[in-house]
């Protein structure tokens, strides 16, 4: 029984070993800070007041000490600088038994530069050498909302040797890869690409460029991103892009997409596709009308409805004498005296006559 017992300690025994094992490799992986040019140090040395100094390392890695003078620390860390200084102060019979403390004021010797589709681009200091290249995208704020499914690029120098590296952001953060999200070293320049993207123009709430989450998206998911469109946009999209390695435009009735009973066809837009929405076509009326102006053209819209939109006739004005001004294929003006039941078209004119009784 006794027996049993032990072995039962010693398999749990290994378990929590197995548990914490990876934790413990972590910490034997942390590598201390080594100083560099450019950063700022405060050097104290205990029951010694008058050698506390604070200086700045020197391009050449040096920094001047009392008593000691010119001494080199770059590329070092903070307890092997530490040790040097204490054995020059001993070396030179200045203090027996020094203990120097170091405090790093400022960073700048080690710095990354983060740029491209991220929240705050800039040149950031590198604190530890353990740090992993998500660790350094948050520093510079986060990828930003519209980056899309872009790359994470970075350039550097290993083993004195020229290193690029490449990684898709969602694979950097949704994949279970540690792997991936490698460790950044002094000097790199980490660069976010945008992703997949599409630019939509015109009349929308709000024009610009926006990522596509996956290969494709609806055309009405697209303007929706947009904020759809403006009151004095169209229901007709154009649509421009590259299919099969040639150039594609089509033009979609938005309205017709939800309005007609037909099952509609789908329409999709791609990387790099161009949507316009263009102005809503409009007519014009004016004489004897209440609000005499321009307004947007309806489906389907009537002489009759064109008028009540203007507010319908003055008290001098009458339904019975309306002139319509319209271009024919042949962009020549023509003058008609519509029915109230006919059809509004584009850039109509409609003159409200005064009535003579």
């Amino acid at each position: 029984m006794k027996q049993n017992f032990l072995r039962f300690l010693a398999l749990i025994s290994l378990v929590i070993v197995s548990m914490f094992s990876p934790y413990m490799a972590n910490a034997d992986e942390k590598v201390d800070y080594l100083l560099g040019a450019g950063d700022s140090i405060r050097i104290n040395v205990f029951q010694n007041p008058e050698l506390t100094t604070e200086t700045r390392v020197s391009e050449s890695g040096t920094v001047s000490y009392p008593l000691i003078g010119e001494i080199k620390i770059g590329g070092k860390t903070i307890q092997d600088a530490e040790q040097k200084i204490a054995q020059a102060l001993i070396s030179g019979g200045f203090v027996q038994q020094p203990q120097v403390n170091i405090v790093l004021l400022q960073v700048r010797g080690n710095q990354v530069a983060v740029l491209g589709m991220v929240n705050r681009p800039g040149r950031y200091p590198l604190e530890t050498f353990n740090t992993h290249l998500s660790e350094m995208l948050a520093t510079a704020g986060g990828v930003a909302s519209n980056a899309g499914n872009g790359f994470v690029m970075l350039n550097g120098i290993r083993e004195g040797k020229a290193y690029r590296y490449e990684v898709d952001l969602a694979a950097l953060f949704l994949d279970d890869k540690k792997s991936q999200d490698i460790l950044v070293n002094n000097g790199d320049v980490i660069y976010i690409t945008p992703g997949n993207q599409i630019s939509i123009l015109g009349q929308v709430v709000r024009p610009g460029r926006f990522p596509l989450e996956s290969f494709k998206m609806r055309l009405a998911d697209a303007l929706a991103m947009a904020g759809g469109a403006s009151p004095s946009g169209s229901d007709l999209v154009v649509v421009s892009g590259v299919r099969d390695g040639q150039s594609f435009k089509k033009e979609i009735n938005i309205a017709e997409l939800f309005l007609s009973k037909d099952t509609a066809e789908e329409n999709f837009v791609m990387a790099g596709d161009q949507i316009y929405v263009h102005r809503a076509p409009v007519y014009y009326i004016y004489g004897e009308a209440q609000k005499p102006s321009s307004y947007r053209v309806e489906r389907n819209m009537t002489v009759v409805q064109a008028l009540a939109q203007g507010g319908g006739p003055t008290v001098r004005g009458t339904q019975r004498s309306i002139k319509l001004y319209r271009r024919n294929e042949s962009g020549v003006v023509e003058k008609t005296s519509p029915k109230l039941t006919d059809p509004i078209h584009a850039d109509d004119v409609l003159y409200v006559e005064e009535s003579l009784f």
